[in-house]
């Protein structure tokens, strides 16, 4: 078991590093307005870039064009834009939040990320969890959109909501009435709609060319496999160091979001999961009072909820590599551990499981989205006065959607 696990973690430092993020056809304009057609690294950023990397062909090596070189690049769906904006940059944790109601402007030069193309521009600027949109109606200077979190007292706060008068002043047209102003939250979603409707309106024959394509973000599996476990208690009167090993059965349901950015590489999963596990053991043991046998038998039935994390490795477009990790808890049930003198009448003796939280890891390949096969370890898991369950799993995966 232990050696299973080691070589298990050895492998997955081993690639960790290691995935597929292609070059993809796109281009650049530097400062001059010279197009250059090229290859660019699409990492699907999350946090809008200051650089990219690129390749005139597909056997040069790989360059790196920095924002002060470049005013605009494309590449698959993705569209960014070199601009000098005034930015607010106030926080809205909570803990952090400005006294003041209006915008703290800063100049920032930003590659702004194109969401709508139009007469009315809408871009987004996102870095961490800080969330900035911007507006320009034709050729015109690009304006942010004014939403800001401030506090008025002690654990007391309000929002300016200033965004919605931009809208109804410098993107309205015939079809759009003030509850749609209203009704428009300061959101990708919400704003692309608003701004949709807008362009749609000015121009009849209006098709948002910066649509970008529909991604499936939600996956869910059936995830039956095999448990090689372990069990061992401590030395002592009562148990005298059990240990024993076992192969069972396992059944898990997996619930996977994806996370909309860095190429789908990254999601977080839930698999509720029925384990089991049964072992009978006899120990004999000689004192200076004779020679007496225990029967030790336990019974350790459990629903596993581990919530973790995954990382995607790509070979090619049908295969990938994945490695995950999660935090466990599990809730036992009709479990018990006994332990019976043999020839004694006295009854037996039970100690109620309780079992804890432990860690997982593990590393798998998906094919066509559809099949997949891991390998899976676990960190010892208190069951019961210091007893130790650890397992190891090979797990079989069919998504169903």
């Amino acid at each position: 078991m232990k050696k299973q696990s080691l070589l298990l973690v050895l492998t997955m430092l081993g690639i960790v590093g290691y995935g597929q993020i292609k070059f993809e056809p796109g281009y650049f304009i530097n400062t001059n307005g010279e197009k250059t057609n090229c290859l660019i690294k699409n990492i699907d950023w999350h946090d809008n870039p200051s650089q990219i990397e690129y390749k005139l062909t597909e056997d040069e090596e790989s360059k790196v064009g920095y924002i002060r070189n470049i005013k605009e690049f494309k590449v698959s769906d993705l569209k960014y834009i070199r601009a000098t904006v005034d930015i607010d940059l106030s926080s809205e944790k909570l803990d952090r939040l400005s006294t003041n109601r209006n915008p703290e402007f800063q100049q920032k030069t930003l590659f702004l990320k194109l969401l709508v193309e139009g007469k009315a521009k809408l871009y987004l600027y996102e870095e961490g969890n800080l969330k900035r949109y911007f507006y320009q109606i034709n050729d015109s200077k690009i304006n942010q959109l004014v939403y800001k979190l401030y506090e008025i007292s002690f654990n007391k706060m309000d929002k300016n909501t200033f965004y919605k008068q931009q809208l109804w002043t410098d993107i309205k047209c015939d079809n759009i009435k003030e509850k749609d102003v209203k009704s428009t939250k300061y959101s990708k979603h919400s704003l692309e709609k608003y701004f949709v409707k807008y362009n749609e309106c000015v121009d009849p024959n209006y098709s948002n060319s910066q649509k970008r394509e529909k991604r499936d973000l939600f996956n869910l599996s059936i995830k039956p496999g095999v448990n090689f476990s372990s069990l061992s208690t401590p030395e002592g009167d009562f148990f005298q160091g059990v240990s024993d090993n076992n192969t069972t059965f396992r059944i898990g349901l997996e619930g996977e979001f994806i996370l909309p950015f860095n190429k789908n590489k990254w999601s977080i999963f839930v698999e509720p999961t029925y384990q089991y596990y049964k072992s009978e053991q006899e120990i004999t043991s000689s004192n200076f009072q004779g020679t007496t046998t225990r029967k030790f038998t336990l019974d350790y039935k459990s629903i596993e909820l581990p919530v973790g994390l995954r990382h995607f490795m790509f070979i090619n477009d049908k295969f990938k590599i994945f490695v995950n990790a999660a935090y466990v808890v599990d809730f036992e049930f009709d479990s018990f551990y006994q332990v019976q003198i043999v020839n004694n009448p006295n009854p037996s003796q039970e100690i109620d499981i309780k079992s804890r939280t432990n860690i997982i890891g593990g590393l798998g390949v998906k094919w066509n989205d559809r099949l997949s096969l891991e390998s899976r370890f676990s960190t010892n898991r208190e069951i019961s006065a210091d007893s130790q369950y650890q397992t190891f799993s090979i797990i079989f995966g069919y998504t169903m959607f």
